[in-house]
């Protein structure tokens, strides 16, 4: 009976086997046949978010609104409370959030209004001044490319050796390049202005959806509530509603903190334009404060085409730019920048460095800045994950205690000090035999003065 039972084991052990294997095998599959069809599953991926641009478009400004929203329904539940003490308290929740909504909106498009309003036509100015300057720049730029090689001789030969090279790869670029794919860049061209008018489209579109959505919003929150417990238990149904919270507030807070950070951050910089009659100061200002959004990087981003732009006006005026740019950077980064943020996401410099890099390079702008929000949230779910698993095994989460522990002993008592060196099969008994000779050394030693007592004591 019993080798019967041994061995149907070991047919159900053998089945299990072979079932492993072949679901790894169908994996492998699977994995190999997506690999070759990558390009067209992204292609898929690229085509679903470009239909759904305008639904992007609207939970963007519904999230921006979001806060707004909230405050002002607060305010005017209390005040129709107070104007209808004894009304349906669900009908006096829903004007409220419809007169929120609509307020916000309002209030957001009347930002929008005045924002192009004013910054339009100081733009379309700066542009054409630009255009219209275009030659004199060129001949600025031309002199003080005189002036250098004439202060500089040697220059002269250094271009020369390179002029026929560098003509040859002109004349090579346009030649098989340019010219033959004229018809690319015409269309190139053509679909840019469409690509912009669609995305004005899509904007309108969006506005309308970020108001179904804010209407709807806690009836959206609701719905997803309730997947969410009815796919995980109510312990890890918790975690994830948490985990979800604390990424509301930290984006929130971040993407909106870094808004009026750079707002406040060009308005810093058009004012100092303006104090020293720099050129273009709106053009500039509005470049700085834009790319300022981007952590880190971004005021030297904005930094490098405006100076571009001042330089060919009046290099004098550049390097009191450059100098300008690197002190505001400064505030921005230790006074502006912390006391807007209050260190809203939690990470180390060295973090958000990470952050930025990694979202850049995946996702372009827009991944360096969704990176450090992002981030900062898979860190908190990261380190609460590890908190709880600590304090399952008794163990403490403070980093300090972790520092210059070594392990455990057989009781679970913390083992501390200095780092062992590592020590190789080889070193180990060099020293030993060390140790060994050291002993015998002493040991004679010591055998040498019990003798010498002995004989002093005998002659005594």
């Amino acid at each position: 009976m019993d080798n019967e039972k041994k061995k149907r084991r070991l047919e159900l052990i053998d089945v299990r086997k072979m079932l492993t294997l072949a679901g790894a095998g169908c994996i492998i599959v699977l994995f190999y046949l997506l690999i070759g069809k990558l390009s067209g599953v992204f292609s898929t991926i690229g085509k679903i978010l470009s239909a759904m641009t305008p639904i992007i478009f609207g939970f963007v400004i519904a999230f921006l609104l979001n806060p707004i929203v909230n405050r002002f329904r607060v305010s005017f539940r209390t005040l129709l409370t107070k104007i209808r003490p004894e009304g349906n308290k669900k009908k006096i929740s829903s004007t409220a959030n419809t007169l929120a909504v609509v307020v916000a909106l309002l209030f957001f498009l009347a930002v929008l209004t005045a924002f192009f309003w004013v910054l339009l036509p100081s733009l379309y100015e700066s542009i054409n001044s630009l255009y219209t300057n275009i030659d004199r720049y060129a001949t600025n730029i031309d002199n003080f490319v005189n002036k250098l090689i004439k202060d500089n001789p040697d220059i002269i030969n250094v271009v020369n050796n390179y002029m026929d090279d560098l003509e040859g790869t002109i004349k090579t670029v346009l030649a098989e390049n340019l010219l033959p794919n004229m018809d690319s860049i015409v269309t190139a061209i053509r679909d840019g202005i469409v690509g912009g008018l669609k995305l004005i489209l899509n904007f309108v579109i969006g506005i309308i959806a970020a108001v179904y959505i804010l209407l709807s919003k806690d009836k959206f929150s609701a719905q997803f509530k309730k997947i969410i417990y009815a796919i995980f238990d109510m312990e890890m149904g918790n975690k994830v509603l948490a985990s979800l919270e604390y990424a509301d507030g930290v984006f929130s807070g971040f993407i909106g903190g870094k808004i009026l950070d750079s707002i406040i951050v060009g308005f810093i910089c058009y004012a100092f334009c303006a104090i020293v009659q720099m050129p273009y100061a709106i053009l500039i200002s509005v470049i700085v404060g834009v790319t300022n959004i981007i952590p880190f990087f971004g005021p030297f981003i904005g930094a490098i085409p405006s100076a571009i732009l001042v330089f060919v006006e009046s290099p004098k005026m550049c390097i009191v730019f450059i100098i300008f740019i690197l002190i505001l950077q400064q505030i921005d980064g230790n006074v502006i920048g912390p006391l807007i943020l209050s260190d809203s996401t939690g990470l180390s410099s060295f973090w958000v460095l990470f952050a930025i890099l990694v979202g850049g390079n995946l996702f372009g702008p827009i991944g360096m800045v969704l990176g450090v929000p992002t981030f900062a949230c898979i860190y908190a779910i990261l380190t609460r994950h590890l908190r709880d698993s600590l304090n399952k095994k008794g163990l403490e989460n403070d980093t300090d205690y972790f520092v210059a522990l070594r392990g455990f002993d057989e009781n679970g008592e913390p083992i501390r000090g200095p780092k062992v060196r590592f020590e190789s099969e080889r070193d180990r008994k060099k020293r030993l035999k060390n140790l060994e000779r050291l002993q015998h050394s002493k040991d004679l030693i010591n055998k040498v003065s019990h003798n010498k007592d002995t004989s002093d004591t005998e002659e005594k």
